[in-house]
């Protein structure tokens, strides 16, 4: 009997131990489909880096989120114009169709999605087609420095506009910067002088001085490099498996390099005290 009771006992705790093991694995194959629907940075995605404070990462997405579709809408919505002359004499069909078009249930979907990294500080906003980071960068910054007193962000700080990324384990650098870089010097127009911002985090295949020396041999020796006084500036981006990139103006520096946080609380301006400087009198003889 007391042979038997064990057993029992032996059952029982292996049951347990069985179910545990089932539980867990529910939490494992949980926790892998959630990965799995994670949203991850792809070849050919456009968007922007943000940096925050260490552990605002959260507040700065949702705030990103706001000002980029307000932003968005202010600047980009698209108001109804009213119809040509010639527009009114088309025939009933076609204003028909016209009207069906608009009874269609529109879009919702924003063209802006958050993206986790797996890193402090930096976030990433991934942007559709129909938006232009460094446009909507531009206008943000330009917006913050003329106006500081309307600040619009609290958590953001820089702003790092991508028109393209590409996979590092796969991309060829100077093919994919010879995309970026024809329209702004390979499509005609006088030289231009240009500088190259690379920054590289959590990447040990790609090394500064070579991102610059492949990207400058792209640009070609008509186009001179000034890193002060520049028409344009290209921004290299590389981080962990990705290398991003994009060209903006010659008020990268002016407008703070896109800090945001910067540009809301300029710092003070330098009072200059002039010193006037008495004449000698004239020595009496």
């Amino acid at each position: 009997m007391v042979t038997a009771g064990k057993r029992g006992m032996n059952l029982d705790r292996a049951s347990d131990q069985a179910l545990k093991r089932r539980k867990g694995g529910d939490k494992w194959r949980k926790l892998q489909s959630g990965q799995q629907r994670r949203a991850i940075i792809e070849s050919g995605d456009s968007g922007i880096f943000l940096t925050c404070d260490m552990g605002r990462e959260g507040k700065c997405v949702a705030e990103a989120l706001d000002l980029f579709s307000q932003y968005n809408t202010d600047t980009c919505g698209v108001d109804e114009e009213s119809p040509a002359a010639g527009e009114l004499e088309d025939d009933i069909e076609d204003q028909i169709k016209r009207e069906m078009e608009g009874l269609k249930p529109k879009s919702t979907s924003s063209p802006f999605q958050a993206v986790q990294l797996d890193t402090p500080c930096l976030t990433f906003i991934r942007t559709d087609k129909s938006i232009d980071p460094v446009r909507l960068v531009h206008g943000l910054c330009a917006q913050a420095q003329s106006s500081p007193e309307q600040k619009q962000s609290r958590w953001i700080r820089r702003m790092t506009p991508i028109t393209s990324i590409r996979k590092t384990l796969s991309a060829d650098l100077e093919q994919f910067a010879m995309e970026i870089l024809k329209p702004y010097f390979h499509s005609g127009g006088p030289p231009k002088k240009y500088a190259i911002r690379p920054t590289i985090r959590s990447n040990e295949k790609f090394k500064r001085d070579t991102v610059i020396a492949t990207v400058a041999d792209v640009v070609g020796r008509e186009h001179k490099v000034d890193l002060k006084n520049y028409d344009l500036i290209i921004l290299i981006d590389v981080f962990q498996n990705i290398i991003g990139m994009s060209v903006v103006g010659g008020d990268y520096d002016k407008l703070k390099r896109f800090n945001l946080a910067e540009l809301y609380s300029p710092a003070p301006k330098k009072q200059v005290i002039e010193v006037v400087e008495e004449s000698e009198p004239p020595r009496q003889e």
